[in-house]
Formats: C-alpha cells, structure tokens, sequence
C-alpha cells in the first residue's frame, strides 16, 4: 500500500474516532504506544525532555504545547520527521506501528495538548 492511501485511510479512521464513545479508551492505549516507543525522546510529559534528547539537535518536540492539528500529528507519526522538513531523527513509525496504533497515539496526543492548555487556562494564562 502506498503513502497516499495509507494516508486516507488513517485520516478516515482518525475522523471517526474523534467521534467515537471509545475515544479515552483509545488515549489510554495510545499512552501506552508513546510510553513504549517516544518517551526515550520526549519525555513523560512528551514536552521534549526524555532521556535521550539531549543528543539530538534540533532537540524533539514538545508535544505538549503543539499547535499542530490531528492531520499534522498523524502524518509526522506515520511518516517521519524527515518528511514533513523535521528532524530525521523522527522515526517513520508507520512501518511499524499499526494504523490503529498510530490513531491511539494522536488521539492520546491530542488529550496531554488539550490537558496542558486546560491547566494553563485555570492558572490564568491565555493559551
């Protein structure tokens, strides 16, 4: 299967699960994915500060206050950092995530961002 419609596919499925009732289940599988294969990169808190980051230059992402959109997110994950123009350090984990996997990992993604921005809205921030 090609990028493109591997591409379409994995967007369709994101589509859905943003509507689906399952959706914090899908967050807690995809911490488990992030906790498995990103964290050595970018942390716990997935704002950069792994264990590993210091030896990378330009340093991971801090995921955490991303503005980047789902469609952002799920292509860098699936298709790598190189890619879009990142970091070729980013690994290209469509090869050896599954589709569902990559979706829980965006989906749980997409929580720790809206989590992060939440706390900083209470703290009286305006992000």
């Amino acid at each position: 299967m090609g990028r493109a419609p591997l591409r379409r596919a994995l967007l369709a499925a994101l589509a859905l699960a943003s509507f689906s009732a399952a959706a914090a289940e899908d967050a807690v599988k995809g911490r488990a994915v992030f906790r498995a294969r990103c964290v050595q990169c970018h942390g716990e808190k997935a704002d950069g500060h792994g264990p590993l980051a210091a030896r990378f230059n330009p340093p991971p992402a801090d995921i955490s206050a991303s503005k980047k959109s789902d469609d952002y997110m799920l292509q860098i994950v699936t298709l790598g950092g190189e890619a879009l123009g990142r970091s070729g350090a980013m690994p290209e984990w469509g090869l050896e995530l599954s589709g569902d996997e990559i979706l829980d990992v965006v989906t749980y993604l997409r929580q720790v961002v809206n989590e992060k921005k939440a706390r900083t809205v209470a703290a009286g921030g305006s992000r």
